[in-house]
């Protein structure tokens, strides 16, 4: 994991507006951006600790994650750089508090993952091989609605059609906005396998803890 302790620049990166692989290997897979529950299991609420974006390995290799950054539409700076692998098939959970632990262990802001409770849109970069900088490019963008982020509703990719929903089953959505409600909760850390016309009992937080949070 690259040290940038000694560098300000992270203002003032260099981030190359690549276009966006079609089929990327990594990609994001959830966002909750207004949490309203103690989603990072610290003991505590915080919106700033609380918040997460999940990200999915779905090519056939182990990725090196130290080569990939995450940001959200507010300055050109990351707000955090990713660390360890992910095998084919899994996923990584982001918190806020990753978020805090990583801008303080480098001297920047402390601003947590910074997902606008009104929307946002947020970027996966890579580091490009062979450039200084580090120079980074998108990976995958996705952008969130101001319904998406109220009070612990998530959104993300559908398992079977990678088309993007809302998990709306701790916060349900009545409105008219795509993407529109299904009744499946959040899943941080465990797929996204939600059919729209399941969910025919108002899910406990404390379950959903138990069932999808890693040991």
């Amino acid at each position: 994991m690259l040290n940038l302790s000694r560098l300000s620049l992270l203002a003032a990166f260099c981030v190359l507006l690549a276009a966006i692989p079609a089929q990327a290997d990594l990609v994001i897979n959830e966002v909750l951006g207004d949490p309203n529950q103690d989603w990072d299991g610290d003991g505590t609420l915080t919106y700033r600790n609380d918040e997460w974006i999940e990200v999915l390995n779905r090519g056939p290799e182990t990725i090196d994650l130290g080569e990939y950054w995450l940001r959200d539409d507010h300055g050109s700076a990351p707000h955090i750089q990713l660390d360890g692998t992910l095998e084919p098939g899994a996923v990584l959970v982001v918190y806020g508090s990753d978020a805090m632990a990583w801008q303080t262990a480098n001297g920047q802001p402390i601003i947590g993952l910074s997902v606008n409770n009104t929307g946002d849109g947020i970027d996966l970069l890579r580091t490009v091989p062979g450039k200084a900088g580090p120079l980074l490019e998108v990976v995958d963008r996705v952008v969130v609605q101001d319904h998406e982020v109220e009070d612990d509703r998530s959104s993300g990719r559908q398992v079977e059609s990678d088309a993007w929903l809302l998990f709306d089953a701790l916060n349900p959505y009545s409105g008219s906005v795509d993407p529109q409600g299904t009744e499946c909760a959040p899943s941080p850390g465990a797929p996204n396998d939600c059919s729209i016309n399941v969910a025919t009992e108002q899910a406990r937080w404390g379950a959903l803890k138990s069932r999808y949070r890693n040991p």
